[in-house]
């Protein structure tokens, strides 16, 4: 019997973002790719395809489609509409002109973690590495210093939901995969204030964050990140973290000036 508390869900709208989602992944594919992907015949396929391409969110070129320019616009006016953003844009260019490293502004939705915004200062690294995986959604909130920060200051039952269903997965030899540990790693973040990610994500960089928490909600992280060369044991635990939790409560002054 079916349990009548389960939401109820069209097929046909979860089939459409799926194929959007295998677009994305794959940068591109053939109607017989997407087809072994999906529980649909070719010509099913198909229409969807065509579908969704006559609406401007897939677009094909040599029998090979990819997502259309529609996501574009639609992506832009979502970050445009969040406060986060406006508030935090300026503050996070000031810090990464003052430091010269590079500024992320990240939020959390559905146990993953989403670039809202960043900004590279003069001597910042990574950008091309960082264009690359912008446009997915990652399940780094165990290893990223800015979702270290978000999940840290969220409340127990949404951090438990989230952490039930989530794999720690090693992005480095640095990465805590034990839950017991990253729960006691989440802990001291509620203490301090920041969370630190030592060349847990990637090898070689390092990044501090902190919250920015406004009216007993959690709206994102802001998180500064550089080559572990320019960030030694000293600025990693004392110069940089005050930077970033000054820069967080700046943005979190301006987001109650935001209709």
């Amino acid at each position: 019997m079916a349990d009548d508390r389960s939401p109820r869900r069209i097929q046909s709208v979860e089939t459409a973002f799926e194929i959007l989602k295998i677009l994305r992944e794959k940068q591109g594919a053939s109607i017989t790719e997407i087809t072994n992907e999906v529980d649909r015949s070719a010509g099913t396929v198909h229409t969807y395809l065509a579908t969704m391409k006559d609406e401007g969110y897939v677009r094909s070129e040599d029998g090979m489609y990819r997502v259309g320019w529609f996501a574009l616009p639609l992506g832009e006016y979502v970050r445009s509409q969040s406060r986060l953003y406006r508030a935090g844009k300026p503050v996070v260019n000031k810090l990464t002109q003052k430091t010269g490293e590079a500024g992320h502004l990240v939020v959390e939705s559905h146990g993953r973690e989403i670039l809202l915004y960043e900004q590279f200062g003069p001597d910042a690294v990574g950008e091309d590495l960082y264009t690359r995986i912008k446009g997915y959604p990652r399940r780094n909130l165990h290893c990223s210093a800015a979702s270290k920060a978000i999940l840290a200051h969220l409340n127990q039952p949404h951090r438990d939901r989230i952490l039930s269903d989530y794999e720690l997965i090693a992005r480095t030899p640095n990465t805590t995969t034990n839950q017991s540990e990253l729960r006691d790693e989440l802990r001291q973040i509620r203490t301090k204030g920041y969370a630190n990610n030592d060349e847990e994500q990637i090898m070689g960089v390092r990044a501090v964050a902190a919250p920015i928490v406004y009216d007993g909600t959690v709206h994102g992280a802001i998180s500064l990140s550089a080559p572990k060369s320019r960030m030694p044991d000293e600025r990693f635990t004392t110069t940089v973290p005050e930077q970033v939790l000054d820069t967080a409560n700046i943005i979190e002054v301006n987001i109650q000036a935001i209709d």
